[in-house]
Formats: C-alpha cells, structure tokens, sequence
C-alpha cells in the first residue's frame, strides 16, 4: 500500500522566508545511543524559528518501540537543565489515539517531570504545559503525530508548534529566573535528550495529564550537534518526509 504525504502550502511558504534550521543522524554515528526502546536507524528534526515549527522522525529497524520523550535545546546536553526546557511525551501504546503531552523538565536523569515537578528534595506538582486530549483528539500545538511500519521497521513523526513550550512560564524556575527558560527549539547548534521506549505503560487522568509511564528504554544523547540552514527560498520543514512511503501507515493528525 503507497501513501502520499500532501503538507499544506501555506506551511512551506512560511518556512521560505525564515531561517529553517535541519539536522540529520544516522546509526553509524557511534555517539551517545542505546538500542533497548528499539534499534535505532536514522534521525531527522528541522525547527523553522519564525513559525516555531518543530518536525521530529525517528526511524528504528525494529517494531517494538511504544514512544519516547523528547527534550532539545541550543547545543548542550538538555539532561541536567531544571526549569529552561519542555519534555514530551510521545505515547504510541495505541496507535490509533497517539497522544502528545509536554511538561516542564524537572533536570533529573529520568523520565518523572510528569509526576515531579522539580529536583529539589521531595515531590513537587507537575508543571504542565499541555496535556493530551482525553478523547481522542490532538491538543493543538499538535499538527501531526504518526507510526507508521514499513519493511520490518518503524517510524515515529510528530511536527509540533513549540510556541506555548517556548512562551511558557515556569512553575519552578532555574538558577538565573523565568528569563533562563528555553522551551523547545534550536539553531546553529543542537542538544538532544531523547528517549523511546519498549513495553510502554502509561495511565492519564480525565483531564489527560499523565499519571504513569513506565517501560524499557534506550536512549540518544548528544551535545552540540551542528545544523543545515538551506538557502533562501527553500522550505525543508515541510518536504522531509513527503512522497510515497510504502508500507502500513496509522496516524492521528490535525491540520
């Protein structure tokens, strides 16, 4: 079966006229990976910084992985950062109601900021920027998320608008204040924390905030990635991915 991918042209005019930052990675680069939450195979993200259009496809040569959590930035390892970045969760467990939150990350080398808000001694509430739909549909910074299996592997895309991560205000600050806050996003430089996950089990109120997550996980971490900026007048944000894609493709999208 062949699917073809339309974006909107509206979407890849915005990105011709900003600077749209992309990056790329393979397995054969040996830094910083772990192939428990699944085999990874190949990497793309591209961030437009005038429409805050983040794309994020993750490619693994293996079925199993059920989501992952994600946390960027501008070049360090975002592992460490409390109260500067957002962490999604990705949640694929049914993949015909994929669902997407993201909360404040709390700094801590685990995946607890949707249960802990910060790393200081005890547990502190959660410090939500959005919560994933309770029936079904997709929070609006959402514009797609997808699995889609295709020759004995999987892929996972999400394109996310990052503007309520980036403008949001923070529960518990860093060392520097509210002003230290980063969101989501990136330039010249990437930081990458981003962590699939196998035998995922997860729980949501009925408001949709996570109250469990747990599973097998495997890990990509990395500093100080360098990005592609294309010429002028080329959009790479919404044409990473179009075509044919063969294979079984579900997903749950918005326009």
């Amino acid at each position: 079966m062949k699917w073809i991918v339309i974006l909107a042209a509206g979407a890849a005019c915005a990105g011709a006229s900003a600077d749209v930052y992309s990056w790329n990675w393979n397995s054969s680069d040996a830094r910083g990976y772990n192939d428990r939450g699944g085999a990874f195979d190949s990497v793309f993200s591209s961030f437009n910084s005038d429409t805050n259009r983040l794309v994020w496809e993750a490619t693994f040569f293996n079925q199993i992985t059920d989501g992952f959590t994600l946390a960027l930035n501008n070049g360090p390892n975002p592992k460490g950062h409390a109260g500067e970045l957002g962490l999604l969760y990705f949640d694929a467990t049914d993949v015909e109601n994929i669902r997407v939150s993201s909360y404040a990350y709390n700094g801590m080398n685990a995946l607890t900021s949707y249960r802990d808000g910060s790393p200081l001694t005890g547990t502190q509430q959660p410090d939500v920027i959005f919560g994933a739909s309770p029936s079904g549909g997709t929070p609006s910074p959402v514009l797609l998320a997808s699995v889609t299996d295709a020759n004995g592997g999987r892929t996972f895309r999400l394109e996310l608008d990052t503007t309520v991560i980036n403008t949001h205000s923070p529960a518990y600050p860093g060392g520097q204040g509210p002003e230290e806050w980063y969101g989501m996003r990136y330039d010249n430089l990437l930081g990458v924390w981003f962590h699939p996950l196998t035998s995922l089990a997860t729980e949501y109120t009925e408001e949709g905030t996570l109250s469990f997550w747990s599973g097998r996980q495997g890990w990509l971490d990395g500093t100080g990635y360098e990005t592609t900026v294309p010429a002028p007048g080329v959009a790479v944000a919404g044409l990473f991915g179009a075509g044919l894609i063969t294979g079984k493709r579900r997903r749950r999208t918005v326009e």
